[in-house]
């Protein structure tokens, strides 16, 4: 923490490039530094002004006569690098460079970014930036973005993109949420995301951060950070690019199930971030965690004065994961004097009308479900608020007085209200009772319910990742694993022979059921003899990566005959897709004993490293992708996590009378397969298909690895 504290709470701040010229990034900038009553040293830095502001202005920032903290940076880009140069001069530990035409045009401009980034990094400065829009820290009254005053308040937002800063500052001012922090990123070539994410999840003015990725960059770092922050404080991040556009063509099965969002989407899971889809949402979420106190579990109660509304609540609870429980006897007797004869108690709850005139029957039902163990969290939906406009202009006392006892039951019993009603912007007190205290308010059922489940799964995430352990280091020959992958490289080839990923995945305690590589049909004859019939056959070729599909494989061969026709049939098979000279002959095989067929994977994503993959084999991956993924390093909770989420689950605990398979050598597989993938970055792909695992035990069966 203590290597950013000076960057948002600076001393000093010098402005190279300081302008008065109306509308300039640098006026505006400069100004808002000014004006935002920023309690520390300026120095603006301009050589063809001598006063900027009613402050004098220097010729160049060596000019100040002493060490500065923090530069912001707008000046030309080929003008970039003397400026870099002479902050780190002058001691600076952050540059904010607001400069854009760098790395985003080109490799010019990478080629700048490059210089200055060494230049920085050799000086001990950090860089923030360039392409950004700027800074602001509550803490250290310090705006640097060039927008008017900011409300402080408990929200911290970090975002690439500088029109996205732009709107959410604007957004938060329309909704009247305060900011503790806004980080502008840019090109993010110094400071990186989990750098930033580490910083704010030590920072006590905030309590929610919340962020806006278009790409992401050390995913793996993020994941790492990420998920020890979020067992204090929620990260709630709005991520574009959900299409699979951008998803790569790929080797191996793990590859191409490996689109680029299903990862993004597993990797926040996996950190316990929370994804939103909107702008919207996002405030949503993030004032709904920052106001309102966190529920136990997903079991919502919920209330209304009709049936139809009741429904639409239930439904939207249900399709985001929310629990709608039937209410214990005890409190739905307890419930019952409160509404109109005959009207349901169960869960949801119809006042039947009994709350349009005396709206006091809903803090009545409320303070019994807020009571009620078995309920986590309350939903009132419908139109309160508008009573006075339906029933009688009296009726709005009565309102006001409900939303101060709604606001108070929440407080009491720690349980979270979400109120929908299509009122909830109109100008009327009972709304801004509630709004003002943190009690959810939406026109929207939709967005209620989201909220309230998006709290409920954070909490038991929570929860889960302080229980989570990391995994101890498995042994493993790496020196050994490392000479058979520069021999690969030194071939020229980036596949290794099934030969080759047998022998790697031994290395790391990943056994295969022996194999003999015959050159001739007499040779495979007597190895499917030395094995036991029946027996399986796979070509091996460097030019063959899918052999299935090149027809050179041939299963359940159970005589002398059936082998060597077989081993003719694979050999011209290959023959149509491989030179002759490339096919090195036939590996022999005992056939596996029956078990559920798995897919074990490694995937090296650009976003996030080294990337884990389960499922289950046969029409699950190959038509359903029924897979799941983990960054590595995985957790224990990682591991027992992709097991278990993925659909065909049942399967492995096993159905219609057969015995559960052994998930815990599953976890075991993926454990190494990560601790490989961790050891040598060099490794892209890692495809073990299928494995079979029985009841105890596995049998790994066929194995391609990809290296770069």
């Amino acid at each position: 923490m203590q290597s950013l504290n000076r960057l948002f709470k600076p001393a000093s701040v010098a402005v190279i490039g300081a302008s008065e010229v109306p509308g300039k990034a640098a006026e505006r900038r400069t100004r808002s530094l000014i004006q935002g009553g920023y309690p520390g040293k300026i120095f603006l830095i301009n050589p063809k002004r001598d006063t900027l502001f009613g402050r004098k202005a220097y010729p160049s920032i060596l000019d100040i006569g002493e060490d500065v903290d923090l530069v912001m940076v707008v000046v030309a880009p080929k003008l970039i690098p003397q400026a870099v140069a002479d902050s780190v001069k002058m001691r600076a530990k952050g540059i904010v460079i607001i400069t854009a035409g760098l790395g985003e045009t080109g490799e010019e401009g990478k080629r700048i970014e490059a210089e200055i980034l060494r230049t920085a990094t050799e000086g001990g400065a950090k860089i923030i930036g360039p392409n950004c829009s700027g800074l602001f820290s509550a803490a250290g009254d310090m705006n640097l973005l060039g927008v008017p005053p900011i409300k402080k308040g408990p929200l911290a937002v970090i975002a690439q993109s500088g029109n996205i800063i732009d709107s959410i500052t604007h957004y938060a001012e329309m909704r009247g949420v305060g900011l503790s922090h806004i980080i502008s990123a840019g090109n993010a070539i110094g400071v990186q995301f989990h750098e930033y994410i580490d910083y704010l999840g030590q920072d006590e003015a905030t309590q929610v951060i919340l962020m806006y990725l278009e790409g992401i960059k050390e995913g793996g770092e993020i994941v790492r950070v990420a998920r020890e922050v979020s067992k204090r404080k929620p990260i709630v991040i709005l991520k574009v690019g959900r299409s699979n556009a951008g998803a790569r063509a790929a080797a191996s099965h793990t590859g191409s199930l490996a689109a680029d969002d299903a990862v993004v989407d597993a990797a926040f899971r996996q950190a316990g971030i929370v994804r939103v889809s909107n702008v919207d949402e996002m405030f949503d979420v993030a004032m709904s965690f920052a106001n309102m106190p966190l529920p136990k579990g997903n079991r919502v109660a919920i209330v209304s004065e009709g049936g139809g509304d009741n429904s639409v609540a239930a439904d939207n609870a249900e399709h985001f994961g929310l629990e709608v429980p039937v209410l214990p006897q005890a409190t739905q007797e307890r419930i019952r004097p409160f509404l109109l004869a005959g009207m349901p108690a169960s869960n949801p709850i119809d006042y039947g009308g009994t709350a349009e005139e005396n709206p006091d029957m809903i803090n009545k039902v409320v303070e019994a479900l807020m009571e009620d163990k078995t309920v986590d969290s309350v939903y009132v939906t419908g139109f309160f608020g508008g009573f006075k406009e339906i029933i009688a202009p009296h009726v709005g006392e009565l309102e006001e007085k409900t939303s101060q006892e709604l606001v108070r039951l929440m407080r009491q019993y720690g349980k979270p209200i979400a109120v929908h009603t299509s009122f909830a912007q109109a100008p009327f007190r009972s709304m801004e009772i509630l709004s003002e205290n943190g009690v959810l308010l939406t026109p929207s059922s939709e967005r209620a319910a989201k909220c309230l489940a998006y709290m409920a799964k954070f909490g038991t995430r929570r929860e889960k990742l302080a229980l989570a352990r990391p995994l101890p280091a498995i042994q493993a020959d790496v020196a050994m694993a490392r000479t058979l992958i520069e021999a690969v490289k030194r071939v020229g080839r980036k596949n290794l022979l099934e030969t080759e990923a047998r022998d790697l995945l031994s290395l790391y305690g990943i056994a295969l059921p022996p194999a003999t590589l015959a050159k001739t049909p007499d040779e495979a004859v007597d190895a499917a003899k030395a094995v036991g019939f029946p027996v399986a056959l796979k070509i091996v070729s460097p030019e063959i990566i899918h052999k299935s599909d090149a027809g050179g494989i041939l299963l359940n061969l159970g005589d002398e005959k059936a082998v060597r026709e077989g081993f003719a049939k694979v050999v011209a098979n290959a023959g149509n897709v491989s030179r002759p000279e490339k096919v090195l002959g036939v590996l022999v095989a005992p056939m596996a004993p029956k078990g559920q067929e798995c897919i074990i994977g490694m995937i090296r994503n650009p976003q996030f490293g080294a990337v884990l993959m389960f499922g289950l084999g046969g029409i699950f991956v190959e038509v359903l992708k029924d897979v799941s993924f983990r960054v590595a390093p995985p957790s224990d909770l990682d591991l027992d996590e992709m097991i278990h989420e993925i659909k065909g689950y049942p399967l492995l605990c096993g159905v219609r009378g057969q015995k559960p398979k052994d998930t815990a050598i599953l976890k075991e597989l993926l454990q190494r397969v990560a601790q490989l993938a961790t050891d040598h970055p060099e490794i892209q792909e890692v495809d073990i298909n299928p494995v079979i695992v029985h009841e105890e035990g596995a049998s790994v069966v066929d194995a391609r690895i990809i290296i770069t």
